[in-house]
């Protein structure tokens, strides 16, 4: 299963192939993200860790 996320990853991270993807799925095919205005995220950058600056610690509730 591994070897079919990394080859997802590497398809999806050519900004046409995303933008084409996402305006299909959210926007039935209007093309309303420009693949030319993408930038990539490393997405750890951008996680806020539970508890830190007032973030809410999750409950786990039965």
């Amino acid at each position: 299963m591994g070897k079919i996320d990394t080859i997802t990853k590497e398809y999806m991270e050519n900004p046409i192939v995303f933008a084409d993807a996402f305006n299909q799925f959210l926007y039935h095919g209007d093309q309303k993200i420009d693949s030319a205005q993408l930038t990539e995220l490393d997405t750890t950058e951008i996680v806020i860790p539970y508890g830190s600056n007032g973030a809410g610690v999750p409950e786990q509730k039965y």
